[in-house]
């Protein structure tokens, strides 16, 4: 592919219209690890725009324009001073590590942005134009590759707590997997960045954060949850999270998604796709979800006969709220189980998968 070695005259693609809100964001799982850097709230906005605004299936069209205020209106002020926006936009600039279990074990240190241009029209409000780096295009385009997160850029652009944003994408990324489930409260601190003695006691993490998020997301996103702490004794050693299930989508006027670009996608794709999943699930109730797919037959039904012993009498009693079948929930507790280990040998091992992860069960890592 050729690399532009500057901005077009004529970016390929120029505001987004009286809803810029409503933008539909695709951000690939690599990405999403970029939580665990130093980009501030403001920052996720400027990225998330620019994902919502681009055709992910069309790399040759990677430049965009914000403008008419668009930034104001992304950062919630009424006008950005030049050295604000100047320490924003170089912050998109800095390297960052990215963690990308399809690789060998380690990381990846990329830039997302080649060039951005700043400058002011007639009214004083901001023009900014951003082409993604060809090191990060991989990341940005075609992301099913990948596995991704979808969601409407109006989740996000309200939030004024980066806690509030992280934990949103870190709910949304479990809905695909269960409504309830828990994690323990050490991984929680660790995800929102809340490592501190500050945030030591949970009554303080609570206080200063949980409880605040919670309120925001609940009044400002269409993810609706509960929270509640699991105690060993006396001490809090976990959360549980419960999601709302989410109400039926309904088109929105301006939405950009990838039904606007039918000539990129073969009609069949998402009943390819389906049909695949369903395929998966008749072996194992869960197997549905993306971490099962590219193993055979053969080796989702070795998988369920070695993970049945081992799935978690918790998790039994998770599902078992949720459906009214007994077995149906040891499935899913077995899905549970056998997702997780997946994961950690996609990180640790993602050549040879199958023969990792049956080598990680048998071996009860």
């Amino acid at each position: 592919m050729p690399r532009r070695k500057k901005l077009p005259a004529i970016p390929d693609y120029k505001g987004a219209g009286k809803e810029p809100d409503n933008l539909l964001v695709q951000k690939s799982n690599p990405l999403l690890s970029l939580s665990e850097t130093g980009l501030t709230l403001a920052e996720f906005k400027i990225l998330d725009a620019y994902l919502g605004r681009i055709n992910s299936h069309d790399p040759e069209k990677r430049f965009i324009r914000f403008e008419k205020g668009e930034i104001e209106r992304l950062l919630d002020v009424s006008q950005i001073k030049p050295d604000d926006l100047e320490k924003r936009v170089k912050n998109l600039f800095q390297t960052i590590k990215i963690k990308d279990g399809n690789k060998r074990k380690g990381f990846t240190l990329i830039a997302l942005f080649e060039k951005a241009e700043c400058y002011q029209d007639e009214d004083g409000l901001w023009q900014v134009d951003l082409g993604a780096s060809p090191s990060a295009m991989e990341y940005i385009f075609n992301p099913e590759r990948l596995g991704y997160l979808r969601y409407n850029l109006r989740n996000v652009v309200k939030l004024t707590s980066r806690y509030s944003y992280v934990l949103f994408l870190y709910l949304e990324q479990n809905r695909h997997m269960h409504l309830t489930w828990d994690v323990s409260l050490d991984d929680l601190k660790t995800l929102l960045r809340c490592t501190a003695d500050t945030y030591k006691a949970y009554y303080r993490f609570n206080e200063l954060v949980l409880k605040k998020c919670h309120e925001e997301l609940n009044a400002k996103t269409d993810c609706k949850f509960s929270y509640e702490p699991i105690k060993r004794g006396r001490t809090v050693k976990a959360v549980r999270f419960t999601l709302e299930p989410l109400a039926l989508a309904e088109d929105i006027p301006g939405q950009i998604s990838i039904d606007d670009f039918p000539e990129i996608m073969p009609p069949s794709y998402d009943d390819v796709y389906d049909e695949e999943a369903a395929r998966r699930d008749r072996i194992c109730k869960g197997f549905d979800s993306a971490e099962f797919s590219g193993f055979t037959d053969e080796q989702l039904a070795l998988l369920k006969d070695l993970g049945w012993s081992r799935k978690r009498e918790s998790d039994i009693e998770r599902f078992q709220a949720d459906v009214d079948s007994f077995p149906d929930a040891c499935q899913y507790a077995t899905a549970a189980y056998l997702r997780q280990v997946i994961l950690t040998a996609k990180a640790r091992h993602p050549k040879d998968l199958f023969l990792y992860v049956k080598k990680m069960i048998e071996n009860d890592e």
